[in-house]
């Protein structure tokens, strides 16, 4: 074979190799593929949006969204209604620092404290003595008696609190003769304190368990309760009479609104979050892979009503 058709036949197989290398083996792959004809796999197209709740049913605020109202180093929020206009009930939060402490006084109405986070210094009597005080954490609830003097502190992990009572107008300082040397550091006939590990729990028949600390939701009058939910355990769909106030102790709580319990779409409220249920607001709650730890406080009667 001569040189020059030697050089024709090899220019010839380029040729023929960019033409091959120019077709596709199989049809490509579309941008945005629902179906793949070659492997017969179904491939979603965009992932379910987030999760929007009926806000006039269940309104809510994690951790990093309370608005706290910041002041003098303490922080507050009043949830619901107002401490000073009798005859109704109010909801508020407090947050204080490290050796904050307030002078004795009272309270004219009937009213509820909540540890929800840190170390509260709960002392009673109309002196106030730093070295006479209980160390309260987080889970411990105090009734305080209407008209007792009391005055309180806050340990080095700061604190936390939930506060709800029945307003009235404070007509100011009461007198009370000082306490005589002895007895309790804390008198439990002007403060009542509930601490965790001494509560009774009761079993529900949805698998979760249950304490009233004070008062009881099926009855009427101010009611804190606690709540305890295994891992993968769900209330049914349901209602309440009156408004309810929730606080996340521990755990994760999911929450969903409507007569349809969908644990798909829900939005988790981590430890340190406040829901507000509103009167007659259908809707359900539970739990997926943790434990949860729940705090419960309003007027009652507010048993929950099935809605099916």
């Amino acid at each position: 074979m001569t040189t020059s058709k030697t050089q024709k036949l090899l220019l010839r197989l380029i040729v023929l190799f960019a033409i091959c290398a120019s077709i596709p083996l199989w049809r490509a792959t579309p941008k945005q593929s629902v179906i793949s004809e070659q492997l017969g796999l179904i491939v979603p197209v965009t992932a379910q949006g987030p999760v929007t709740l009926d806000r006039s049913i269940r309104d809510y605020r994690l951790p990093s969204e309370i608005p706290w109202v910041e002041r003098n180093g303490t922080g507050s929020l009043t949830v619901y209604g107002n401490a000073s206009t009798p005859g109704g009930i109010y909801v508020s939060l407090l947050r204080r620092p490290f050796d904050n402490w307030s002078a004795p006084h009272t309270h004219p109405t009937e009213r509820y404290s909540t540890v929800l986070e840190g170390t509260f210094l709960a002392g009673t009597g109309s002196v106030q003595d730093r070295n006479r005080v209980d160390a309260l954490k987080a889970g411990t609830v105090v009734r305080e008696v209407p008209g007792r003097m009391h005055y309180d502190g806050v340990g080095q992990d700061g604190v936390t609190l939930l506060f709800i009572g029945m307003g009235g107008v404070n007509s100011g300082p009461a007198s009370e003769a000082p306490r005589a040397p002895g007895g309790p550091n804390v008198d439990p006939t002007a403060r009542e304190a509930k601490k965790v590990e001494d509560m009774v729990w009761t079993k529900a028949a949805d698998g979760s368990t249950f304490t009233n600390v004070f008062g009881d939701p099926s009855k009427a009058g101010l009611y804190v309760q606690f709540v305890r939910r295994p891992p993968n355990s769900w209330s049914t769909a349901h209602r309440h009479d009156n408004d309810q106030f929730l606080w996340v102790m521990g755990g994760r709580m999911y929450i969903g609104t409507g007569a349809s319990v969908d644990t798909d779409k829900t939005v988790g409220m981590p430890k340190g979050s406040f829901i507000h249920d509103f009167a007659n607001g259908t809707h359900y709650e539970g739990t997926k892979d943790e434990d949860l730890w729940l705090l419960v406080a309003g007027m009652g009667p507010a048993a929950p009503e099935r809605v099916d």
